[in-house]
């Protein structure tokens, strides 16, 4: 029998509904037959049905949930005056870890851009992830994981573990996402060399540039290479689906894009561009009258 696969994000509310479709059409691109599931809220689906249809009928498959992880008013009001107050809706990330109906999970954030095939990442071992950003001057003493792409064996009883582990956190960083506590339930994770599938499945968005033209990074060859770019990852509050583009801005974008590709040439710049068209691709797909 084969193995039962999926692709698996998470919103835990509307504004990302627009990310999610274009990081389908990104990842379908690639060629995958393994289907992509976005793990949404009851009240979600109830309070957007339509949206909700849509990225249905587009291929996109729904799993419902209606325990969300609740978090002390400590740790949200912590996160927001840090200016973090993104983190306060990341925690039902750790559901994933529980959908014990697949035999294999690769979770992915809504916020990235796929450009390679990532199906060998299912032979990978459990919490396989990566380290976003170490490289970047600043950055030389990171040692774990990031949580926006993972391999993951899902299993019973993982979530209450998780959320044991909050009040820990809480005293110990004040502020904290998922991530956090990831990290601080997978400590041996650092130790484990074999774990990291190397930053070209993550690269931060605003780093890249940097990654490019100073460490060899790029955005073509085959996927084996460990300096050819599989994902970017639009880290940060304001996503590029957030955004407002004027027409007249759309026709520079889509000029400049057409003109790079002419000569061939796919850079960073190129690469903000293309995923931009997605984002409008995907707006199109999602709102369209």
């Amino acid at each position: 029998m084969s193995p039962n696969y999926a692709y698996i994000t998470l919103s835990s509310g509307k504004s990302y509904l627009p990310g999610i479709m274009a990081m389908y059409l990104s990842l379908k691109r690639t060629g995958t037959s393994i289907p992509l599931y976005a793990m949404l809220p009851s009240d979600l689906i109830r309070k957007e049905a339509d949206l909700c249809e849509r990225l249905k009928t587009n291929g996109i498959n729904i799993l419902e949930y209606s325990d969300s992880i609740s978090i002390p008013q400590q740790l949200i009001d912590n996160n927001e005056n840090h200016g973090d107050r993104r983190f306060s809706h990341t925690f039902d990330k750790l559901l994933v870890f529980e959908q014990t109906q697949f035999d294999k999970i690769v979770y992915l954030d809504a916020d990235i851009y796929i450009l390679h095939n990532l199906d060998h990442l299912f032979q990978l071992p459990h919490m396989s992830a990566m380290i976003a950003g170490k490289s970047y001057p600043g950055n030389e003493d990171w040692t774990d994981l990031t949580s926006g792409i993972m391999t993951l064996v899902p299993q019973k009883g993982l979530v209450e573990k998780f959320k044991d582990l909050i009040p820990q956190v809480i005293k110990e960083k004040g502020i904290c996402g998922d991530q956090d506590i990831l990290q601080a339930y997978y400590t041996d994770w650092p130790h484990r060399p074999e774990l990291d599938m190397g930053e070209k499945y993550g690269v931060i968005a605003y780093y890249a540039k940097y990654y490019e033209q100073h460490l060899g990074y790029k955005y073509t060859g085959q996927v084996e290479d460990s300096h050819s770019v599989a994902v970017i990852h639009y880290a940060g509050e304001m996503k590029p689906w957030m955004q407002y583009w004027s027409p007249l801005s759309v026709l520079k974008q889509e000029l400049e894009l057409t003109a790079l590709r002419l000569i061939g040439k796919r850079n960073t710049d190129a690469v903000l561009l293309e995923y931009k068209h997605l984002v409008r691709k995907a707006r199109k797909l999602l709102y369209a009258k």
